[in-house]
């Protein structure tokens, strides 16, 4: 399959549903699979999705999609680690 530049293939992201206890307890390897493995995922609280996470590059991409433009780049947030 082709590679995108930065090493991404063409193919769409596989969406992954993930409990939100999981996601607390996995943080780092979430991210990795996010960021390498082509992913988004799902989190998932008492079987409702809560949030997506995606790579930063779909985000901005959505952004400039949806002419959100002042969205970028995010502010820091001291509260957030």
């Amino acid at each position: 399959m082709p590679k995108q530049p930065g090493g991404r293939s063409d193919h769409p992201p596989r969406t992954v549903r993930i409990k939100s206890a999981d996601l607390r307890r996995m943080i780092v390897k979430v991210m990795g699979r996010v960021q390498y493995g082509h992913e988004h995922i799902q989190a998932v609280r008492y079987q409702d999705a809560q949030a997506v996470i995606v790579p930063v590059d779909w985000y901005e991409n959505a952004c400039r999609a949806l002419g959100e433009e002042s969205r970028l780049p995010a502010v820091d947030d001291e509260t957030v680690d």
